[in-house]
């Protein structure tokens, strides 16, 4: 009773991240959580979402990797793109990554 909230965001969640998988990608920025700047890491890619990671590649380079069971994500109100939020592997800061979706017509 207490936990199906939990479990309804944890669904959803899991849901999103399987939808990300081989979404093309216009651009990817890193949002500081201090001073709200972003900083654009990478440009023309992809996510995948294979082997219990978010991989996100940019031009052959690999821009961004996470564990998804330790990401949080939410699509863009605009649904052009997706934020994800997780812990630094290295430092343990929050990390906001923002990657905004190719248009296809």
């Amino acid at each position: 009773m207490f936990f199906s909230r939990q479990n309804k965001a944890d669904k959803i969640n899991k849901q999103l991240i399987a939808r990300l998988d081989g979404r093309t990608v216009k651009y990817v920025t890193k949002r500081d959580t201090e001073t709200s700047e972003e900083t654009v890491i990478g440009h023309l890619g992809r996510i995948n979402t294979k082997n219990g990671y978010i991989t996100i590649v940019c031009d052959g380079t690999e821009v961004f990797r996470c564990l998804s069971s330790d990401a949080k994500c939410g699509e863009l109100l605009s649904l052009d793109g997706v934020v994800i939020q997780t812990k630094d592997e290295n430092s343990q800061h929050d990390t906001m990554i923002v990657s905004y979706y190719k248009y296809h017509r």
